[in-house]
């Protein structure tokens, strides 16, 4: 297989990333499920998630796997982070396209305002991440390793 162009590995990192947080939230979430019909849907969204999960990770075969602290407190502490991270990416992105569809001058001020704010926290929440060693955005093959790392072990988890 090829090398990947620095765009793709970049696109593979958030894909690999977002995928494993949520397979890691449905893994952890569907004990909570009591509704026959929405646990069988859980479990068809954790298979689908499993099997992406694992052809991405095909292409991160320069990057070798070691193991590591599979501790479930690290990981669920990890996955809480990405939770945080996860949330302001998906508020950044709504309040810029909300902004360019806004005719009302408060309104728009006001997401904007909201916008400033969500960036901050994003701020905030990945140089936490940054220092706590669980995002090394400067070193991409550390940033991947650790995807993969992360993924294996949520791959690993019962539900």
């Amino acid at each position: 297989m090829r090398t990947l162009a620095w765009h793709e590995t970049m696109e593979l990192h958030e894909i690999v990333a977002a995928t494993t947080y949520y397979l890691y939230k449905l893994k952890t979430n569907i004990k909570n499920i009591s509704d026959p019909g929405l646990k069988e849907l859980y479990k068809m969204s954790i298979g689908k998630l499993e099997n992406n999960l694992r052809d991405l990770l095909q292409f991160m075969s320069n990057i070798t796997v070691g193991q590591r602290d599979a501790a479930s407190d690290k990981l669920a502490s990890e996955m809480s982070a990405e939770d945080l991270l996860s949330a302001t990416k998906v508020l950044i992105k709504m309040y810029s396209h909300a902004i360019t569809e806004t005719a009302t001058a408060e309104l728009r001020d006001v997401f904007v305002k909201q916008l400033l704010a969500v960036i901050d926290m994003h701020t905030q929440i990945y140089n936490y991440l940054s220092k706590q060693g669980e995002y090394s955005a400067y070193n991409i093959n550390k940033l991947i390793e650790n995807d993969a790392k992360k993924a294996a072990d949520v791959l690993k988890m019962t539900y």
